[in-house]
């Protein structure tokens, strides 16, 4: 009895053999390029090669082994963009002779598999603005030696290389005003001074990421100047260089642009793709996830949603605990207006003009670097406005905490020395205070006097700041200021955005404390008493010894 198969069994048979020709295909086809170009390289890779005819004395003939290996044509044949109007023998005659027919162009393949590209250059500036034929893909690509994009984190060779392609044009006056239609290179800002601090953003960024039309991700639809990317489009989390997260497989392995799309089996694609050499699948098509970059803090745009909801969570959390203890203060005060109305006010000097200049400039900046801060981290307004107010009420800040350790040396440094001595009762004393004692109208555990001008509440919390968090701001501060002296790993994590993060938390500890800070100022024996007392010198308060 004869044995049948059935349908699916024969298309399976079907589909194994044409994917093994397939691969068998691939392979012959990579060998037969290989052999093809090494007979080309044995002239293109001699350092001595020239041209033989004045006409092309300024063409690229030169083009060395590993240059051409790490580029993304090196398994293309060259007889697949170049043909000789003799045919492939014709390249024995010098000078060659290649034909100019539409074929040979990088339309022919890419305007194929990857019309995208093609799509966007012809919306792109260069397109539209210069006369047709002027410009072309050859004018910024160099087929021989071009290497696949990477969007995540470029290094700084691949980003010098990739804005040469734009800097050959835009500097070279001739060139320039001839594809310009009669432009200046004056005319242009290359030095790009409206940006905050223009060579962090000329070494870390490629043109094209600023200069790409904001919906391109291929990166090749170039806008006009005046239409450049604005700071929040890519300083937001809904960064630009985040919704480019992937580029474009290389042409030989295009198979790649569908992982991770659900479509496949995605470790057995990988394992056919690895299967057949060259760059790593897994490598093809670049996916960001967490942090935009591994070891960068990108102001705006890759902050944790976490640390954002707690530290709102607790700055809202102690605005209603300090909101309620003031209810309950307002609902009070009559009773303490009464009993302390027969007493009489004394004032005592005791903050010197050094000090009531220091406090005033030291508090400006606070709320200055606070403001500002907010503005950044959450893209708010013009963010090169805060960055340039951030930056240098930052520098301030450097030069009056400064001011504050040189007045302590000079005699008021003993306010800020803690008395262990009794430290524990005098504090549970003062925060009984606070949190019963003022609403009955109690009398102060502790009133200022010229030897020792704060209460042990006061004086932990002060040397805190003024010794610790200050410094602490300021060394992160000047450490994302100037980020190339920002160590590669602290702790065994990205230093970047360890330093970063804890900039931000000071940052937030700085803003509970300031809360703290003003409302407590409110707890004199009147709501301005203490308010005075830093603008005058002197330290106001009611004695129950003294009667009217």
């Amino acid at each position: 009895m004869m044995k049948t198969v059935s349908i699916g069994k024969w298309l399976g048979y079907i589909f194994r053999a044409t994917g093994i020709l397939g691969l068998l295909t691939f392979a012959l086809y990579t060998q037969a390029a290989g052999d093809i170009n090494a007979q080309c390289q044995r002239c293109h890779s001699d350092s001595d090669i020239h041209a033989v005819t004045p006409d092309k004395s300024g063409a690229k003939l030169l083009i060395t082994d590993e240059s051409y290996q790490d580029s993304v044509h090196a398994k293309v044949p060259c007889v697949a963009c170049h043909q000789s109007v003799n045919g492939n023998a014709g390249f024995e005659a010098l000078p060659h002779v290649q034909t100019t027919v539409a074929s040979n162009s990088c339309e022919s393949c890419h305007g194929l598999i990857q019309h995208k590209i093609t799509d966007a250059y012809k919306k792109s500036v260069h397109a539209t603005k210069i006369d047709q034929g002027k410009f072309t893909c050859e004018s910024c690509h160099d087929a021989h030696t071009m290497q696949a994009g990477i969007i995540t984190q470029p290094t700084a060779q691949q980003i010098t290389a990739s804005n040469a392609m734009c800097t050959d044009c835009h500097t070279r006056p001739t060139v320039y005003k001839t594809l310009s239609g009669g432009k200046k290179v004056t005319e242009q800002d290359l030095t790009h001074q409206s940006l905050p601090n223009p060579p962090l953003h000329l070494s870390s960024l490629r043109c094209i990421d600023c200069h790409a039309s904001s919906q391109d991700t291929s990166l090749h639809n170039i806008a006009p100047a005046k239409e450049s990317l604005t700071c929040k489009q890519c300083h937001s989390e809904e960064s630009l260089l985040i919704q480019r997260q992937n580029f474009t497989p290389v042409e030989q392995n295009l198979a790649g642009s569908l992982l991770n799309q659900g479509l496949f089996d995605d470790k057995a694609l990988q394992d056919k793709l690895n299967a057949l050499g060259g760059i790593p699948a897994e490598k093809q098509i670049q996916w960001v996830k967490g942090t935009l970059f591994t070891n960068t803090y990108m102001i705006g745009a890759n902050g944790d949603i976490r640390w954002d909801k707690t530290i709102i969570t607790l700055t809202g959390g102690l605005f209603l605990l300090l909101f309620g203890h003031g209810l309950i203060r307002l609902v009070t005060a009559s009773k303490r207006r009464s009993l302390t109305a027969a007493m009489s006010w004394h004032k005592t000097y005791l903050y010197t003009l050094p000090v009531r200049v220091w406090h005033w400039l030291n508090a400006l900046c606070f709320i200055l670097l606070l403001v500002s801060g907010v503005g950044m981290h959450f893209a708010q307004g013009e963010l090169a406005t805060w960055v340039d107010l951030h930056n240098f009420v930052g520098i301030a800040l450097c030069i009056i905490w400064l001011m504050f350790i040189l007045i302590n040396l000079l005699g008021n440094g003993h306010h800020y020395i803690i008395r262990v001595s009794g430290l524990l009762g005098r504090i549970y004393r003062q925060t009984r205070y606070y949190l019963y004692g003022v609403f009955t109208g109690a009398e102060h555990p502790e009133h200022p006097t010229a030897n020792n001008k704060f209460n042990p509440l006061q004086q932990l919390g002060y040397v805190a700041v003024m010794y610790l968090v200050v410094p602490l701001l300021i060394v992160t501060g000047l450490l994302m200021l100037y980020s190339d002296y920002t160590p590669a790993t602290l702790f065994g994590l990205p230093g970047k955005l360890v330093v970063a993060y804890t900039h931000y938390g000071l940052a937030a500890i700085s803003l509970l404390f300031l809360l703290v800070h003003l409302y407590l100022c409110t707890t004199g024996d009147s709501l301005s008493a203490l308010f005075k007392g830093m603008v005058d010198g002197y330290y106001r308060y009611k004695n129950k010894g003294d009667k009217h």
